[in-house]
């Protein structure tokens, strides 16, 4: 029966401490990065190059307690908003970066194929 008081108090303590993580990170905006990709976009034998977002194998928040920050060699961003164009008279939907880059002082980490 004490075994048993002990896991569960294990569970409920492990329970309120991934409900804080998740506040934390949710409250700080915590979440993937995009950099600023380019390519050809053709329809209706029309084309234009355009600029859009990709998303970076980085993210602003740590998974491990001791995994460190990287540096990604290029900007990378968190902020992205759809966007239209017209390419041979037909609308196109496409996603695009905004903002400004993240500061790499406030940690980039690499996103382990996670």
């Amino acid at each position: 029966m004490k075994k048993a008081r002990i896991i569960l108090a294990l569970i409920a303590l492990s329970a309120i401490w991934m409900a804080t993580m998740s506040f934390r990170a949710q409250r700080r905006q915590l979440s993937n990065l995009f950099y600023r990709t380019t390519g050809v976009f053709s329809q209706n034998g029309a084309s234009r190059v355009l600029t859009y977002a990709g998303e970076a194998p980085y993210r602003t928040f740590q998974t491990d307690t001791w995994e460190l920050a990287v540096n990604p060699g290029k900007p990378v961003y968190t902020g992205t908003t759809q966007s239209t164009t017209t390419i041979g008279g037909a609308f196109y939907f496409i996603t695009v970066v905004t903002g400004s880059p993240w500061p790499t002082w406030l940690g980039i980490y690499d996103d382990n194929g996670q």
